[in-house]
Order: C-alpha cells, then sequence, then structure tokens
C-alpha cells in the first residue's frame, strides 16, 4: 500500500522528507528510501543501495553520479561543475568528503533516520545531513546511481543560482547553529 501525504503548505524537499521519514518510521520501516521526484533517479539503483545497509555495517547509502564514468559523463557540463564546486564546500563545512554532495537518492537504516531531525526545509537538508553523518558518527558509503536528465527534469531541478542559498543557509547554520 501506498500513503499519500501532503502538506497544507508547501514547506520545502527537507520538510518533506522529514515528514515522510517519522511517517515511516511509526509503520514499522526498517529501512528508509529518500528519493528525488523530479524524474532523474531510477528505482533499479534502490536494491544497491538498501543492500549496503542491510550489512549492519552501513547506518546511511548515499547515491553518487561521479563513481562511474558513464553516469558522470550523463551530467550536463554546467552542473557537473556546479556539483563538484558543491563536492568542495560541503567537505570543508562539514566534514564528510563524497564524490557527489547533493544526490537526491539515499538509503538509512530506522535506526540511523531516527537520529536525523532534518531541520532544513529546503534544499540545505542534503548538506545537513551530512552535518548528522559527521556529529552523530553515522557509517556512510556512496553507491553509483544512474541519473537521466530528461528535458522536465532540467525544468524541476535546482537552478545554479540556488546554490548560493544553500551555501548561506549552510554558513548561518554553522556560525548560529
Amino acid at each position: 500500500p501506498v500513503i499519500a501525504v501532503r502538506h497544507c503548505i508547501n514547506m520545502g524537499q527537507g520538510a518533506a522528507l522529514q515528514t515522510g521519514t517519522e511517517i515511516a518510521l511509526k509503520r514499522g520501516a526498517e529501512y528508509v528510501i529518500h528519493f528525488d521526484g523530479d524524474g532523474q533517479h531510477q528505482l533499479s539503483d534502490i536494491p544497491r543501495l538498501l543492500a549496503l545497509v542491510k550489512t549492519g555495517n552501513i547506518d546511511i547509502a548515499l547515491g553518487s553520479r561521479f563513481l562511474q564514468e558513464k553516469d558522470s559523463r550523463a551530467v550536463p557540463r554546467g552542473k557537473r561543475l556546479l556539483l563538484k564546486g558543491a563536492v568542495l564546500v560541503n567537505t570543508i563545512l562539514t566534514g564528510v568528503r563524497l564524490t557527489d554532495a547533493h544526490n537526491g537518492l539515499r538509503a538509512l537504516t530506522a535506526e540511523a533516520a531516527k537520529r536525523i531531525r532534518i531541520r532544513e526545509n529546503r534544499y540545505a537538508h542534503a548538506s545537513e545531513i551530512l552535518l548528522y553523518i559527521r556529529e552523530l558518527k553515522l557509517n556512510y558509503e556512496e553507491c553509483p546511481t544512474h541519473i537521466r536528465y530528461p528535458a522536465s527534469s532540467l525544468k524541476k531541478g535546482q537552478s545554479g543560482w540556488n546554490a548560493i542559498n544553500i551555501l548561506f543557509e549552510l554558513l548561518i547554520k554553522k556560525l548560529f547553529g
């Protein structure tokens, strides 16, 4: 069965993920999948992410479009440069080193999901999760994901200007906690 949940007011992606995670946990989920709804991610990637967290050694499996050359080449050049810049900024601000800082596909164990409280309502939640990984000493691993960029997906995705908003939200959180 599918449970559809909607906020009365659009509170952003981070708020939607937190609400969905809470509902899944209340219903007894052993694992939680975060899956962007912009049409870029593939359902076929979920079993690999789940396999990582099911080992018992990994708390969070994070998707990456930069672990395999063919997936990396599928990312438009401008977006690839922006995402590589985000990796650098996230490494500096969170201490978590990844190849893909804002991939919208991840799998979490129920225990990890219970400990993470997403407070960043908008797109900065992806970096906030990295802060939790560091602070809570969660074990993580990246997993290759296959991204496609249909025209509808490129329209829905984040603009380059939104990177400035994310950086600002991260700096405010870092400075004023």
